[in-house]
Parts: structure tokens; C-alpha cells; sequence
């Protein structure tokens, strides 16, 4: 009887908790809130939030968990945050647990050691996937420019080829479609930096297509969208894989870039393009780069659309083709 009570208070709590959340409140707003608590230290009141939000929102589900999980580390409640996990795990989810940031809440922790090695274990068996596509008039007599193109986060090769498309890349590139090994949920990728696999795989691809097919090696470009478009700058940059220039969505651009990186980008006559929106939240940072590479004396430009976030222009295309023609000539 003692635990029929104590149940039924908990739940005359909680539900006394929904009734003060706002029933307009978007997603968004949802988060937002909650991460103000967060930084509060108000843990407690930040998961019955995101506890509504993941009943409210369930195409947000993802998110919803991995931030409710986190919040219930810092609450202390570790045994919850390990059955969000599990069942976020069932519907194909990644909470990247192989972060070392987890392994001090669960020091020799059997539950959290199976879901991780769960994790790893896909991780492990996972690789980079690739699709080329060719110009429409192929001749493997004639020799093409290349341009490998990496999708954003939360994304997949398909979604790249509905934005990534313009005529120039059509009549005249050799287009490699990349796409990450680290799975998000069962259908989207997220890009990890710094990583030896992602290079390793990708080095193999690149040189897989110079040698499969008739690559002018003077006009080898890297794309890219957000986190696609910082892998591609790091690449670019650190000349990771010889290019000739860097075509960019709304990129999220590396931190501190140091000045003997982009006097070497600028030194081998480089170019970087970026195509992006005024309210995109990594604009200064894009145009910072763009000015850095300016003021050395180097090749770059921006377009910066009206009233655009962190998404593709309505006129991508055509500037897509404006920008192949630039950054090849």
C-alpha cells in the first residue's frame, strides 16, 4: 500500500509539473528553457521539461533524449539516463558514449559497459560510404575536374544530392557523394573531427577515384554543408589531400586557425568559397576566415542571402554554378 502511495504521489507531482509548462511553446523554446535551468543547476525542473517535450515532440525524440540523459548524469539519477539510452539504442539511436566525458559517471558500471560495447561494436563495423557520379557526357578519354562533396550533420548521401546539383557540376565535374560511417539514428550521419578512421577512409576514396578515373589533378575541390563543410576546411587547409579550392554552405568554420595555416593555403593559390545566410549563427566566423584569407593577399569570396539561416539558398544552384566557375578558373 506504502508503494501504491508513493507512486501515486510521484505521479500527482509530476503532472502537477506538466500543468505549469506552457502548451504553446515550441520545440525550441521547449530547449532553450530547459537549458536555462541547466545552467542553473535546476536539473530537476529541466527533465520534467524534456520529459514533456519527448511526449509532445516525437520527431524531436533524438535530441530529446540524448540532452534528457545528460541532465539526469547531472541530477545524479545515472540508473535513468542508462534507460533513456537502451531504449533510444532500440529505435537505432547513437548517444556517442564512446566520449570519454561518460566513463567517469560509470566507472566498471556492467549496464553502461554493454550499452557502450553495443555501440562500439557498430561503430567498428561501419565505414565511409561513397557515390560518384559522372558528367553527363562522360568520355574517359577527356580529363575532369573532382569534387567531393560531405553531407551535413544529421544527414545522408540522398539528402546531398537534392541540394548539391547544378549544371556546371553536371555537364562537366566528376562528383564523389561522401557520406560518414557515424550513424546518428538508423537513417543520418554525423561527422567526427579529428578522427583516424574518417581520414584514413577518406584518403583511401580519394585516391580510389584518381586512380579509377581521368581526374585533372590540378582541379580537385572539396564541398561541403555545416559539419561537412568544417571537415572540409580542415582538410583544405591542413592539405590533408592536395586541392585546388574549397566550395562551402553555411560552414561551420574550425577554431583557432593559426596564421602559418592560411599563409600555406594562400601560398599554393588556393581558393575558398562560401555561400551562406545573415542569420546564420557561424556567419562571423565564416567571414572572419574569409577576411583572414583577404587581407594575406589570397582568393576568396562570400554571398551572404537575406533573411537565410543555416540552410540552403532557394537559389543554391545558380550559385553553386557561379562559384564551380570561379573557384576553377
Amino acid at each position: 500500500m506504502k508503494r501504491v502511495f508513493a507512486s501515486l504521489f510521484l505521479f500527482a507531482i509530476f503532472c502537477t509539473s506538466y500543468a505549469q509548462i506552457d502548451e504553446s511553446l515550441s520545440y525550441d523554446e521547449l530547449r532553450t528553457n530547459a537549458s536555462n535551468l541547466y545552467g542553473e543547476a535546476k536539473f530537476d525542473s529541466a527533465i520534467v521539461l524534456m520529459k514533456y517535450a519527448v511526449n509532445k515532440f516525437p520527431a524531436e525524440d533524438q535530441w530529446s533524449t540524448m540532452f534528457l540523459a545528460q541532465l539526469y548524469l547531472r541530477a545524479d539519477r545515472n540508473a535513468e539516463a542508462l534507460e533513456v539510452w537502451a531504449e533510444g539504442m532500440d529505435k537505432g539511436y547513437n548517444y556517442h558514449l564512446t566520449s570519454p566525458a561518460y566513463a567517469r559517471f560509470f566507472e566498471d558500471d556492467k549496464d553502461f559497459n554493454l550499452l557502450l560495447n553495443y555501440e562500439k561494436t557498430r561503430l567498428d563495423t561501419a565505414h565511409i560510404k561513397h557515390e560518384i557520379v559522372l558528367p553527363i557526357d562522360y568520355n574517359s578519354t577527356n580529363s575532369y575536374p573532382v569534387l567531393f562533396i560531405f553531407h551535413g550533420n544529421n544527414r545522408k548521401i540522398e539528402k546531398s544530392k537534392v541540394s548539391w546539383k547544378s549544371q556546371i557540376l553536371k555537364d562537366e565535374f566528376i562528383t564523389v557523394f561522401l557520406q560518414s560511417y557515424v550513424y546518428s539514428n538508423d537513417i543520418n550521419y554525423v561527422w567526427k573531427f579529428h578522427d583516424t578512421k574518417t581520414q584514413d577512409e577518406f584518403k583511401t576514396i580519394f585516391n580510389k577515384v584518381l586512380t579509377a578515373y581521368p581526374v585533372d589533378t590540378t582541379k580537385i575541390f572539396l564541398a561541403g554543408m555545416s559539419a561537412g563543410g568544417e571537415l572540409a576546411i580542415d582538410f583544405a587547409l591542413i592539405n590533408f589531400v592536395p586541392v585546388s579550392g574549397v566550395v562551402l554552405n553555411c560552414p561551420v568554420v574550425p577554431v583557432d586557425i593559426s596564421d602559418e595555416v592560411i599563409t600555406q593555403f594562400i601560398e599554393k593559390n588556393n581558393r575558398i568559397g562560401i555561400i551562406t545566410g545573415e542569420n546564420d549563427f557561424a556567419l562571423d566566423s565564416q567571414e572572419s576566415l574569409i577576411n583572414r584569407i583577404q587581407e594575406g593577399g589570397g582568393e576568396s569570396k562570400i554571398t551572404v542571402s537575406k533573411d537565410l539561416g543555416h540552410e540552403f539558398a532557394s537559389d543554391f544552384s545558380s550559385l553553386l554554378d557561379e562559384y564551380l566557375k570561379w573557384v576553377i578558373k
